[in-house]
């Protein structure tokens, strides 16, 4: 019998074929919980969502909150007033989309904590948009970003995008576009772990210029307003209150560096000793750091596959803007959520190979040390002639 020439590439397929009927799975089992009316999902989690069915019932009480009366006029236009269970598998819907766009081709280069990653992804989407939800229209930014063309084009529909979004529901994301537009000119000159860092410290000095110059406020005036009506209430476990006790502009601004820094290291969720608040500090904890590692790999080579810069652009345009106005670590991922499947495309990201010889030693070594570290195995990208590329 005849031996087939590349045992590792059939090998490598047949194991994508495990992962994307996993994923498959899980997918499916997540859209029948949300058909159920996700019965084992806190009432603490809902609050937006009976607020956003209020509105769309033809309640006018909440008329001088722009997004929400937008969110729920859209609703109540699409016939889902009284419909909460078609409205969640509307949204949960909308986001498998955009996760699967993000996995094509890439889910090859899951390991154990990447699968463990779209697995966190798909729960956390199940309560944020598997319900009335005005995080369901980031979505739509989301899949713009996950643009696999070329060119000016997708890089004027994405600031599009936002800017659309800004308008009609949160002003707050005109700064995210300037916090991408910033992060691009920066990319252009080369990335590396270090140079995104000091480029969100550098955005937060611009902020607070601005804020304080043009606005009259100090940098965190919008969270602290928000959180005096809120301290002690007991469905609000994860308030950010100051970490400094500096007042005047330095302090705000250091307070928000810090909570910067916690988003990626969250320090106060894992000292909240609940065992719900240690799995999304776990969550959080693995995500940043295989992001960050991905641009630390990957950075050097991401001029040829601009698509990617875009991505890593998007997430960190808006987590400069949520360390400045989010009023709780809930929030703060709530509004994460949308965006997770754009940060697994940019951790599950492998460069191509060069074009003189379809293949780089530097870029295998690295690729291993990327998949080792994600739980893969590493001859999933090294070993054989179509191992460097099997996940695309």
């Amino acid at each position: 019998m005849t031996q087939s020439p590349h045992p590792e590439r059939r090998a490598i397929d047949g194991d994508r074929t495990v992962k994307q009927l996993l994923v498959g799975l899980l997918l499916v089992g997540s859209a029948c919980f949300v058909l159920l009316g996700s019965p084992a999902v806190p009432q603490r989690f809902l609050y937006d969502s009976r607020k956003i069915a209020t509105i769309a019932g033809g309640y006018q009480g909440y008329d001088s909150d722009k997004s929400f009366s937008t969110v729920g006029a859209i609703y109540r236009d699409l016939g889902l007033a009284e419909q909460p269970v078609w409205a969640g598998l509307l949204g949960y819907l909308l986001f498998a989309t955009v996760l699967l766009v993000a996995l094509r081709g890439r889910i090859g280069n899951a390991g154990l904590l990447g699968l463990a990653l779209v697995v966190g992804s798909v729960v956390l989407a199940v309560v944020y948009v598997g319900t009335y939800s005005k995080d369901v229209f980031v979505l739509p930014i989301a899949l713009v970003a996950l643009w696999r063309r070329r060119g000016w084009w997708p890089e004027i529909a994405l600031v599009a995008a936002m800017a659309v979004y800004a308008h009609e529901f949160r002003d707050y994301w005109y700064l995210v576009i300037g916090g991408y537009v910033g992060f691009r000119v920066v990319m252009a000159r080369g990335f590396s772990v270090g140079r995104m860092i000091a480029a969100a410290v550098a955005a937060l000095v611009v902020l607070a210029v601005v804020f304080q110059n043009y606005l009259g406020v100090e940098l965190d005036f919008y969270r602290t307003k928000v959180n005096e009506v809120r301290i002690g209430d007991v469905d609000t476990r994860t308030l950010i209150e100051p970490f400094v006790d500096v007042a005047g502009p330095v302090g705000s601004f250091l307070n928000s560096v810090i909570v910067l820094v916690t988003f990626a290291v969250p320090l106060p969720l894992i000292l909240k000793l609940s065992p719900y608040y240690l799995m999304v500090a776990a969550f959080l904890a693995v995500l940043w750091f295989q992001f960050g590692r991905a641009v630390r790999l990957w950075g050097a080579r991401a001029r040829s596959d601009p698509q990617w810069a875009r991505l890593v652009a998007l997430v960190l345009g808006l987590t400069v803007v949520q360390s400045v106005f989010e009023p709780d670590y809930g929030s703060y991922v709530r509004h994460l959520t949308p965006l997770l499947p754009v940060m697994l495309a940019v951790i599950l990201w492998r460069p191509r190979p060069r074009p003189s010889d379809g293949s780089d030693p530097q870029d295998a070594r690295v690729a291993q040390e990327a998949d080792t570290a994600a739980g893969a195995p590493g001859d999933a990208v090294a070993g054989g002639p179509g191992g460097a590329v099997a996940g695309r």
